[in-house]
């Protein structure tokens, strides 16, 4: 399994340089559309319910107090995300991906797993928000009908029958049926 760190440095390697708003919601994203295409979290660390928005905390310390999140400011390997979990942040990227930070804050604010666990009072950080909390309402988005898919930016996922090689193993296989 990939860390947050492994996200984000691959997020960031895809899109260049990003506020801090822009990296943490995309990485929210990658773990909940994650959750919904496989079953299983894309990284293990917690998202906790902040004022603006969801966000990875262990992530967050990296570029706290940055406006612009560069990629050698998070220290993640984007080899350790595999074909499967790339193919899902390559479809969040597509969706998400040229919304500002500010857009992004507004559209997890919009969503009941934010509002839910954001407890309004501290000003800062509430509750985790539970992978299952995650799984159950972006399950319910990816079956809704078209308008509210499109209201949301609901990515367009991989689909789940489809087996992912490494380029190693790809390249070994179309030698062999080359032969």
């Amino acid at each position: 399994m990939a860390t947050a760190f492994d996200a984000a440095a691959y997020i960031l390697e895809k899109k260049g340089t990003l506020t801090g708003y822009q990296l943490q919601k995309l990485l929210y994203y990658s773990q909940v559309w994650h959750l919904v295409a496989t079953g299983e979290p894309l990284f293990p660390e917690r998202i906790v319910a902040y004022r603006h928005g969801p966000v990875v905390p262990d992530v967050s310390i990296c570029h706290q107090h940055k406006r612009w999140v560069h990629s050698e400011d998070i220290q993640g390997n984007t080899g350790n995300v595999g074909p499967r979990a790339a193919c899902v942040i390559d479809a969040v990227l597509s969706s998400y991906g040229d919304m500002s930070g500010e857009e992004l804050e507004e559209l997890s604010h919009s969503e009941e797993p934010w509002r839910e666990y954001f407890n309004n009072q501290t000003g800062h950080e509430s509750e985790e928000i539970p992978l299952e909390s995650l799984a159950n309402y972006y399950a319910g988005l990816w079956a809704s009908d078209v308008r509210t898919r499109q209201k949301h930016h609901v990515p367009k996922l991989p689909d789940g029958s489809r087996r992912y090689v490494s380029v190693e193993d790809y390249d070994w296989l179309s030698d062999m049926l080359e032969e």
